[in-house]
């Protein structure tokens, strides 16, 4: 430091550069008491002519002149470069995929026997039957109960659907009570994105059904499915099919069965609306004609049969012109044998009266023919 300074300038110039470096606010909180010291020390450079800082800035003031001490250079202080801390990625956190089938395709799930049989009223059992088509070829399930006493018959069925595939004129049907009385007995409601129908002996055993499926079908509504591209188009099932079979069979003027007794209700209208299944039959006009017949036909677009299922239900393999496999299923009681069979557009059933199997496996030839 310049010794020429007396100890009162000293002392003030101590002063200036204390409150200076005081006065300074840091603009961080990693910037606090040791920026306040590098400022004090940067003043003292330039005001002293660049002569590094000794340790009398902070000594106290003496009265008399000081000897000269020989000057003693500061080392400098190493300022540590801050480490920084590399912010971690986050990993998106994976939403929950829902299930490709409502439920998982599990009847189960849906009611168990035990809340069936509440619903209902009876013991109820979980039917399985050998269907053609089903709401699993649109993402949903559909399942059945039955009575297993004679006496009292009653059945119950529930479907879930992912809303998305429901036509509109089915939706306006949602929430609504069924009469009953020469219509299908069944009864819709929405639960977030799943539609939830049941047909029931009863209205009110539908609208308990599906108060009791609904709010956990919320949870698993399942994925819509579309149809494969190979999938058949089911338009004009009538027209198409029956100009098939009386060619197959050498006959003409042939019409639909004269019975009630056909698919329909909510769901079977989501399935149509979406191209999915269709029915249609076939039969002679005289109901007493010596050479009546009747065929009903049951299609699926873009389904294709499990092999074991059907021969667990007594299907026999045979051979179909046109069919990548076809099983033959005896009539029951001697009434109505059942020829079904996969094509690459999807399953063909033919249930017949009066007509032998080698019959109906040229008539489902010629049908598998029209539809390719």
């Amino acid at each position: 430091m310049n010794d020429e300074l007396t100890p009162s300038e000293r002392a003030a110039l101590r002063a200036r550069i204390v409150g200076g470096a005081h006065d300074i606010k840091p603009v961080g909180a990693h910037r606090n008491a040791w920026i306040a010291g590098s400022v004090a020390a940067a003043m003292v450079v330039a005001i002293a002519g660049g002569v590094a800082v000794t340790s009398t800035l902070s000594a106290p003031e003496i009265a008399t002149t000081p000897s000269p001490s020989p000057t003693v250079t500061a080392a400098p202080v190493p300022v540590p470069t801050p480490t920084l801390t590399p912010t971690p990625t986050q990993t998106p956190t994976s939403r929950p995929t829902l299930p490709v089938l409502a439920f998982d395709g599990d009847c189960s799930a849906v009611l168990d026997e035990s809340a069936a049989s509440s619903v209902v009223g009876v013991p109820m059992n979980l039917w399985e039957g050998l269907s053609v088509w089903d709401a699993r070829s649109l993402g949903g399930v559909s399942c059945h109960w039955r009575t297993q006493d004679p006496t009292g018959w009653q059945s119950v069925s529930v479907t879930v659907l992912p809303y998305s595939v429901v036509p509109d004129t089915v939706r306006a049907k949602a929430g609504v009570a069924p009469g009953c009385e020469g219509d299908p007995c069944d009864y819709s409601e929405r639960f977030g994105d799943a539609w939830v129908s049941a047909n029931a002996s009863s209205a009110t055993v539908a609208m308990d059904a599906v108060a009791a499926v609904g709010p956990r079908a919320a949870a698993s509504p399942g994925t819509e499915r579309a149809l494969p591209a190979s999938a058949w188009r089911l338009d004009d099932c009538d027209n198409r099919l029956r100009s098939a079979v009386e060619r197959t069979l050498g006959r003409s003027g042939l019409e639909p069965v004269g019975t009630d007794d056909v698919p329909q209700g909510q769901e079977w209208d989501v399935l149509t609306a979406r191209g999915a299944a269709a029915w249609c039959s076939v039969a002679p006009p005289a109901y007493d004609a010596p050479d009546y017949f009747t065929l009903r036909l049951s299609i699926a677009a873009g389904a294709q049969s499990d092999a074991s299922e059907v021969e667990r239900f007594g299907g026999s393999p045979i051979h179909v012109e046109g069919a990548r496999a076809a099983w033959w299923i005896p009539p029951v009681n001697g009434v109505g044998g059942r020829l079904r069979a996969d094509a690459g557009g999807g399953i063909v059933e033919a249930v017949g009266t009066d007509l032998t199997e080698d019959q109906m496996s040229d008539l489902v030839a010629a049908i598998i023919g029209a539809f390719e």
